[in-house]
């Protein structure tokens, strides 16, 4: 694919109880690679291998799956996570790169965190126990979990319960205290007491669960490049909103700015929204309209509050139902959708600056509704994930397939299965733990 260039209103509101359609992923693995750190003098996408975190709905359990190396083939057998049986979950990454779960446990309200365990020791297939981080007050049951790491890297949750309320947990980071030290200063020999400032572990681990005002159904939050986390929404009036944390180390919900909806009577309402960090450092909104269309704003300048006015990357002549938006190994922002025939087609960026675009361009399909995520590969090829629904013999099944290459116009064929049934919620993560 050849380049051209270098690249207020009121709070939202629930107004029903019926969820409206949210899309799959986890923003924190959906940086480019020019944005990730780069441990041992290593770009990460160059050890990292792409992992799925699903429930396995026949027995409830807590899975995963890895590929067995950078780029590598996917194993037969998924592993167990954590005992016990669960019904909701999201995923991401801990401040040291390694997966983190945020999954509710059946029979009850409260949520646990379980991470890789950094000394790949743990009980359960290299896994720490399950932490008990307690549950919102007054919520019965959840609608939408989402993940991000903050400009500290700390964990942050934030839960929409049945009742459309917003809540948000995060890791406390951590205390100053002040210790004495003794130093040989430069040219003596004679050595000093010095008192100085040294950062040690939080005394609580987690802070309390806060409630961010507003109405929810449908929540996505995303690290942006400034390191501050932002939020979308949708209510289950289909209305659309944002906003975003106002300091980098946001720690009471006054440190938020006010909800800002940003659906309009020209756009209608929205049932999916992707965003997304771009090449520029820019926050870019992917959002799938009630007719099928994907339109697009972003942040400009990047950073602000300022966005463009909705645009549309090209017209579908056939509705499209799902979306999904990922980042290319070169950095560009890559959308997939599929169609109401069940046709996946891609849009590729070819310039940030200018917002030049491929067009939607069909190469593959499948042979029921599907959820789509993308994520790439340590070799920066895009790897696409399907979660087909609604269709015998296919129904709870996940699959997936790869570019041929980094920014190849050209997929592979034939999709590799990663389940045959029985998988009703699947995120995509990339895994810097080497396979044991």
């Amino acid at each position: 694919m050849a380049k051209e260039a270098t690249s207020k209103s009121a709070a939202p509101t629930a107004t029903a109880k019926t969820p409206a359609p949210a899309s799959v992923g986890t923003a924190a693995s959906q940086t480019s690679p020019s944005q990730r750190s780069m441990p041992a003098g290593t770009p990460f996408f160059e050890l990292s291998r792409l992992m799925v975190v699903a429930i396995d709905t026949a027995a409830g359990r807590l899975i995963q799956k890895a590929q067995t190396a950078p780029n590598g083939p996917w194993p037969a057998d998924w592993s167990i996570i954590a005992p016990g049986t669960f019904v909701q979950m999201t995923a991401g990454l801990t401040k040291d790169g390694r997966v983190a779960v945020v999954a509710q446990l059946s029979g009850t309200t409260n949520l646990s965190v379980i991470t890789e365990d950094a000394n790949q020791i743990g009980p359960i297939d290299k896994w720490s126990a399950p932490q008990n981080i307690g549950a919102p007050p007054i919520a019965t049951s959840y609608q939408k979990l989402s993940m991000a790491n903050d400009a500290d890297g700390r964990i942050e949750i934030f839960v929409t319960d049945n009742q459309g309320n917003i809540w948000w947990i995060y890791q406390n980071p951590g205390q100053i205290v002040q210790v004495q030290k003794t130093i040989t200063p430069p040219g003596t020999k004679t050595p000093i007491v010095v008192t100085v400032d040294e950062r040690v572990p939080p005394a609580k681990e987690w802070s309390d669960w806060l409630q961010i005002p507003g109405g929810l159904v449908s929540v996505r939050a995303i690290r942006q490049a400034d390191g501050r986390i932002a939020l979308f929404g949708i209510n289950s009036g289909l209305h659309l909103y944002r906003c975003q944390q106002s300091t980098a180390e946001a720690l009471k919900v006054a440190d938020w700015t006010q909800w800002v909806q940003i659906d309009t009577t020209g756009t209608g309402g929205f049932t999916e929204m992707a965003p997304i960090v771009g090449p520029l450092g820019a926050t870019n909104l992917f959002a799938l309209t009630q007719s099928g269309q994907v339109l697009h704003t972003r942040q400009k300048p990047a950073g602000t509050d300022s966005w463009t006015p909705w645009a549309m990357t090209e017209y579908s002549r056939v509705a499209k139902y799902t979306l999904a938006a990922g980042i290319e190994g070169n950095g560009d922002i890559m959308l997939v959708a599929s169609d109401q025939q069940h046709v996946h087609s891609f849009n590729a960026q070819y310039d940030a600056a200018t917002q030049n675009w491929s067009g939607w361009r069909d190469f593959n399909a499948s042979g029921a509704n599907t959820r789509l995520t993308l994520d790439y590969n340590a070799d920066g090829r895009v790897a696409l994930f399907s979660l087909m629904s609604g269709g015998a013999p296919n129904d709870n099944s996940l699959w997936t397939l790869s570019q041929m290459n980094i920014d190849s116009t050209e997929w592979e064929d034939a999709w590799v299965s990663l389940a045959s049934s029985n998988v009703n919620q699947a995120i995509v993560v990339r895994d810097l733990t080497p396979p044991v």
